[in-house]
């Protein structure tokens, strides 16, 4: 199964929490994926920040959360959760401009996405 940019799917790191896929698509044939975390702790204060993206749940199937660009990891395949069933969700192209923009200022680079 090839994984896309924008899926999101479970995973257990330090504990199981959903993570949106930000590796492009030829990267993740192989046992890694480069992930970023979703989170709903501490809703308010890290919606306004730059280095999060704020996911409204209910468009996804999910609780209101954000993307962390700071926490970027990776993962092995078989971390993620019910893999064979696909994503629980599909971030849009929107949104995933602003996580890469996200991501680029983390790394204090202009990163504008294609």
């Amino acid at each position: 199964m090839t994984l896309r940019p924008g899926e999101v799917y479970w995973a257990f790191s330090d504990k199981r929490r959903p993570v949106v896929v930000v590796s492009r698509e030829e990267l993740n044939r192989g046992d890694y994926v480069v992930v970023l975390p979703l989170t709903s702790a501490q809703l308010a204060l890290r919606r306004s920040l730059p280095n999060c993206v704020a996911i409204p749940g209910r468009t996804y199937g999910l609780k209101d959360c954000v993307a962390q660009a700071e926490m970027i990891s990776i993962l092995f395949h078989s971390d993620l959760v019910e893999l064979a069933n696909g994503p629980v969700a599909t971030l849009s192209g929107e949104t995933m401009r602003e996580i890469v923009r996200a991501i680029g200022f983390v790394m204090q680079a202009e990163c504008e996405p294609a």
